[in-house]
């Protein structure tokens, strides 16, 4: 028995044992007479049974006197035979058993605790966790003990508690976010993930680059630990982690390894009819890739079959800190030719075996549409290419791969032009130039030619810019007058506004949906009032949607003198009216003077002719079926543009005054 009890000492609800004592004596005194009158009633029965009877009561006797100093013993107090921790509660009252546990576990609080992984260690503290220790709950649990649960259950473990303690653990509450910051500062030093092998190309030689085991923290246990830790006589907690395997261990990239090195082993060469190409040991050096490929389906292994390897040292390190090493699929490491990097360098060298496709066109005249069939191409397959280049090199001793070609299919076939919907003229406009300035006249044709066959999906939105893109010397474009802040200034494309304007009216006329339009920044008596449109890369744009079920084409003719764009497509059956206001807004354009002394004194030469800034509106209805689909205003204001002229300073020095002066 664990605890002895002084009966006579100890204070049950207001009374002492003592009396209980007394109580006990008459009990027992009345039990003796009671047994005597039975003795003397059985002294009829037989033997067998006046023994049976006398030893049944014997036992009930002892069981109610065992009964009695159970409940003597832990009546409003803890049963005893418990302990909490190291601490006996058992038969103290709760105050008692919470004073005795703060005394003992309380000042364990205060003092740090380390925790330890190999060489490191990291120390901390109740304050730093927000531990504390809640006795109370301790207590309660105590006090548990024989008082809940069935009547059998609780007898049953009041009896076991004479002869076996029970011992309740001990450990602190935490906050979890103080323990999960503090896990995470461990984390960052000890953990670190897995690294398969892997072969490194250098140059036109490859190496292996071993696989490392990652490490995990064990943070439930580790949780546990601090717990338990903040208020053991020990200091030190241990840190446990799992070593976990990796996917592929050095022997599964061994063959990878040799195949690598295979390849880098010299040139090799691809042949197709007559010609050959030449691919150098660096060349191929930049179009080698690995990828993991599954050994066996479904097959797992703890460990891999070469001594020294990454996943025998797993199970060896997860042996020996006693978690068992998770099964893992098997990969191995494989080098092939990949696809992407040597496409553009095969394709290059080899895309003269063969033609290209040619695509389906649409030829327009007259206001009809005619499809020139597209044509089929034939071309180097460099898919089928890389896959024997990767078995040539690392199979064969000839390092020779053939080529193979295959049909090329055009982006745009007939069948694919048929079923666009472009097969009559939607709508078309016309803008004349002078065909003096050549630079200009040349940037309208280049323009028009690059927009010429331009296509707008069903639903799709065409932007000027993106279309046509930088207006470059490379593409064929010269210096013209464009307008630049206001000013006539020499640009690289200038003129290309009229080509944006002609397309602007052409939209305009089709009913379709204007998205984007910006008028020029002063006013131009050759556009029709209201309805230009000024285009600048990286700037202002022209956009449109097309809003029909059809593609739209988009075709364009010039002249040295006039350029054309009309729209192909599905008619959408809209019926365009347009009406434009009188200008407002007039501003009246101010005069430069310069003097130039090469012109006769009082000669005025207008350099560069001024206009007006003025304000005009330009609304357009577009109907369909006699509905109205949309209605635009287009507004547009100009600013005043100033007016150069050239004022002669020159003096006729033939022409002398004379004068007479008197004496």
């Amino acid at each position: 028995m664990s605890d002895v009890i002084d009966v006579d000492a100890v204070e049950i609800d207001g009374r002492t044992l003592r009396d209980e004592g007394r109580r006990a004596r008459e009990e027992r005194r009345r039990g003796r007479s009671l047994r005597a009158r039975l003795a003397r009633t059985m002294e009829d029965r037989p033997r067998w049974l006046r023994v049976a009877v006398f030893a049944g009561a014997s036992v009930a006797t002892l069981v109610i006197v065992a009964v009695l100093i159970d409940v003597a013993a832990s009546f409003g107090r803890v049963h005893p035979g418990v302990r909490i921790g190291e601490v006996r509660v058992g038969a103290a009252s709760p105050a008692s058993a919470i004073e005795r546990v703060d005394g003992v576990f309380g000042p364990r609080l205060d003092d740090p605790v380390t925790v330890a992984f190999e060489d490191r260690e990291w120390l901390t503290g109740a304050s730093a966790l927000g531990a504390s220790l809640e006795s109370e709950t301790l207590v309660a649990e105590a006090m548990s003990f024989g008082r809940t649960g069935p009547l059998g259950e609780r007898v049953a473990t009041r009896a076991r508690l004479w002869f076996t303690p029970a011992v309740i653990p001990v450990s602190a509450a935490m906050e979890e976010s103080a323990v999960a910051g503090f896990l995470d500062e461990i984390a960052e030093d000890v953990e670190k993930e897995p690294r398969s092998a892997a072969v490194v190309i250098e140059g036109t030689d490859a190496r292996l680059e071993p696989a490392e085991l990652g490490v995990a923290l064990r943070r439930d246990a580790l949780v546990e630990g601090l717990a338990a830790g903040l208020v053991a006589e020990e200091r030190t907690i241990e840190a446990r982690v799992e070593f976990t395997p990796v996917r592929i261990a050095d022997d599964g990239a061994a063959q990878a390894l040799a195949d690598a090195r295979a390849m880098l082993d010299g040139p090799v060469t691809v042949v197709h009819d007559e010609a050959e190409w030449e691919f150098s040991a660096a060349e191929i050096a930049t179009w080698i890739s690995f990828r993991e490929v599954p050994v066996g389906s479904g097959k797992t292994t703890t460990g891999a079959s070469v001594p020294g390897s990454a996943s025998v040292d797993a199970t060896a390190a997860q042996e020996a800190t006693g978690s068992p090493a998770p099964a893992v699929e098997t990969y191995e490491l494989e080098a092939y030719i990949d696809y992407e990097k040597a496409r553009d360098l095969l394709m290059s060298r080899t895309g003269s075996a063969g033609r290209d496709p040619v695509d389906a066109r649409f030829q327009v005249g007259g206001g009809n549409v005619t499809i020139i069939p597209s044509q089929d191409g034939v071309g180097p397959d460099i898919e089928a290419l890389v896959v024997e280049l990767t078995r040539v090199l690392t199979t064969s001793d000839t390092r020779v791969a053939e080529l193979r070609t295959r049909r090329v299919e055009p982006e745009i076939t007939t069948e694919k032009a048929q079923a666009m919907g472009i097969n009559e003229r939607i709508a078309t406009y016309t803008t004349s130039f002078s065909a003096s300035n050549r630079p200009r006249v040349n940037n309208i044709h280049t323009l028009a030619a690059a927009l010429d066959g331009t296509l707008v999906p069903p639903g799709g939105v065409f932007s000027f810019n993106e279309t046509i893109g930088p207006r470059t010397a490379a593409k064929g474009y010269q210096e013209a007058p464009a307008i630049i802040g206001g000013q006539l200034v020499p640009t690289l494309g200038g003129g290309i506004c009229q080509v944006a304007t002609t397309m602007f009216n052409t939209v305009f006329e089709s009913g379709l949906t204007v998205v984007e339009r910006r008028n020029h920044s002063f006013y131009i008596s050759s556009y029709p009032n209201g309805r230009d449109a000024a285009v600048a890369w990286g700037g202002v744009d022209l956009k449109f949607k097309n809003d029909t079920s059809q593609w739209i084409l988009v075709a364009t003719a010039y002249s040295n003198s006039s350029v054309t764009v009309s729209l192909y497509g599905t008619d959408p059956g809209y019926t365009v009216t347009a009406s434009a206001g009188p200008f407002t807004d007039i501003v009246p354009f101010s005069v430069k003077e310069t003097e130039d002394p090469t012109l006769a004194l009082g000669t005025r030469i207008v350099e560069d002719s001024g206009v007006n800034g003025r304000r005009i509106a330009v609304k357009r209805t577009v109907k369909k079926g006699g509905s109205v689909v949309r209605e635009d205003t287009f507004t547009s204001v100009y600013r005043p543009k100033q007016e150069v002229v050239r004022v002669g300073t020159k003096v006729d020095e033939s022409v002398v005054t004379t004068g007479t002066v008197s004496p």
